[in-house]
């Protein structure tokens, strides 16, 4: 089987049965490719974001491939109003930040307005989310309910990520801030990080050279498939990773390791050619 190839469900159509996931950005990309992953594993899915059109067309596709129904709904993730909303109408057992972004540039060139909205969205909104459900699982742990199980979608942390500083420093923080709920909150819920590398979607291709995420000297020459960054997080909110809390699983074919991690193409830092 080539890495192209697709195969059967890697997990029991029942393993996730009578448990809701709610994921954020699940309309397109990553998101709807982790929903998709939910579904097929039986979680009641609910997937939110701001544009409710696409997130009506996502829950068909999805609906239409696992045989389960989507719910959908509106959140912003930087309006704190909107989250404490979202939580009102639905009680998750598993919650999937995904919504995110970020734009490449080099640091020197940030605007003020340009650093606080990808750290507003990226860290303050993952926070909000966190926080809000996070409480909700709480309480129903303490009045004898199921832990309950977050996984943050972040980023590739270690070597620094050069053309998007902004990015970066959020999705490091969101992973020490799960590294510290993992202790403050557990045993009720656990808290995990799923860290993908180059995943080539649409909204990678609309926002990076097409130099961008070359895979050469990676272990693993490829770029990654959503289902790929699906499976991880399925297993990560499944009992089969009841045990692990406060981890980030890499899924970057062993990028982290090995190989360019810039966002910027080759010859963007003409102020590092000597």
């Amino acid at each position: 089987m080539t890495r192209h190839e697709t195969s059967t469900a890697p997990f029991a159509n029942d393993l996730l049965a009578g448990r809701t996931a709610l994921v954020t950005g699940g309309g397109s990309g990553l998101g709807r490719a982790i929903a998709t992953g939910l579904s097929m594993a039986g979680a009641d899915v609910v997937i939110a974001a701001r544009r409710l059109e696409r997130l009506e067309e996502a829950a068909v596709e999805i609906t239409g491939i696992s045989g389960n129904p989507v719910a959908v709904d509106q959140v912003d993730i930087r309006d704190r109003a909107t989250v404490e909303a979202l939580a009102g109408r639905h009680e998750v057992d598993i919650l999937v930040n995904n919504a995110g972004g970020q734009f490449p540039q080099k640091a020197r060139d940030f605007s003020p307005n340009g650093w606080n909205s990808v750290i507003d969205l990226n860290l303050n909104g993952t926070w909000a989310m966190t926080q809000v459900f996070g409480n909700q699982m709480l309480d129903r742990a303490a009045a004898g309910g199921p832990v309950g199980s977050i996984v943050q979608i972040v980023a590739i942390v270690g070597r620094g990520i050069p053309g998007i500083a902004h990015s970066a420093s959020a999705r490091a923080a969101v992973v020490e801030l799960s590294r510290s709920l993992a202790f403050e909150w557990g045993p009720s819920v656990r808290v995990n990080c799923v860290a993908p590398g180059a995943f080539h979607t649409d909204g990678w291709e609309a926002t990076y050279d097409s130099e961008v995420g070359d895979m050469t000297g990676v272990p693993l020459p490829y770029p990654g498939r959503p289902v790929d960054i699906a499976n991880a997080v399925v297993f990560m909110a499944s009992p089969a990773s009841a045990f692990i809390t406060g981890a980030c699983l890499d899924v970057d074919g062993g990028q982290l390791l090995h190989g360019t991690i810039s966002a910027l193409p080759p010859g963007a830092y003409e102020e590092r050619m000597f």
